[in-house]
Order: structure tokens, then C-alpha cells, then sequence
């Protein structure tokens, strides 16, 4: 018996309506899947929105551009205090150091070699057994 070829109208010919209550199902599917699709595409939209904020807020900090010498700070540390650690944040530095037993940060801001902030860190009480 010989073949026929086989047509786009021949998959549709075949086909009987669907049951009503298969209809509803394949309506509900669409629409999840429709919903579904469209809360993929707002999250990538906003992590590609965040990205690109993030990039851009790069540009903000400032970088301490290369120069020859050796900048100086006046009366950033006083006479005798022991430097403990630092911390360099673009054009920020934080000195954190001990002075007669007490334990002090100081914040300058190095492209203007200027003292910003100043803050001593209070001990904390006794933790008393109980």
C-alpha cells in the first residue's frame, strides 16, 4: 500500500475538540506559564538593573592617583601612641592605635591630608558570672 506524504492539515484533521474540562486545564497551564515567563523576565530585569547601578557606583569612589614623594599628615597619631592596624578605603584611611592603654581611631582622608574623624573605643564592662 503505498504512502501518502504527510500534511500540516492531516496532524489537525484527526483531532476532536477537547473535553471541556481538559480545555480549562490547558488554559490554567497557559497562564501559569504565561505568569511564570513574565516574573523570569522582570528578575533578570532587575538584577540586570542592580548590576549596572553597582558598575556605575564605582565611579564614585575615588582613587588615589600615583604621585612621586611621600605625602605627610600632621597630628594624626599623638607622640608615643603605638599604631595597632590601618585600613585604606579609595582616598580614606583608617589608623586604629593605642594610647596610654586607651584604644583610638582616627580617620583621614589622604587626598586633602586632613583629619576627618576621631573616635575612642569605650572598654566594655565585666561580664560577671552567674
Amino acid at each position: 500500500m503505498p504512502r501518502r506524504p504527510l500534511d500540516d492539515d492531516d496532524d489537525h484533521a484527526d483531532d476532536a475538540p477537547l473535553d471541556p474540562a481538559v480545555e480549562r486545564i490547558r488554559q490554567r497551564l497557559k497562564r501559569l506559564i504565561v505568569i511564570s515567563s513574565a516574573t523570569l523576565l522582570v528578575g533578570l530585569g532587575a538584577v540586570l538593573v542592580a548590576v549596572i547601578y553597582k558598575i556605575g557606583r564605582a565611579e564614585d569612589k575615588a582613587v588615589l592617583a600615583a604621585q612621586s614623594g611621600e605625602a605627610v599628615i600632621t597630628g594624626a597619631l599623638p607622640a608615643g601612641a603605638t599604631l595597632l592596624s590601618t585600613a585604606l578605603d579609595g582616598r580614606l584611611m583608617a589608623l586604629t592605635y593605642s594610647d596610654a592603654g586607651t584604644v583610638r581611631v582616627v580617620v583621614v582622608d589622604l587626598s586633602a591630608g586632613t583629619v576627618l574623624r576621631r573616635a575612642r573605643l569605650a572598654e566594655a564592662p565585666p561580664v560577671t558570672a552567674q
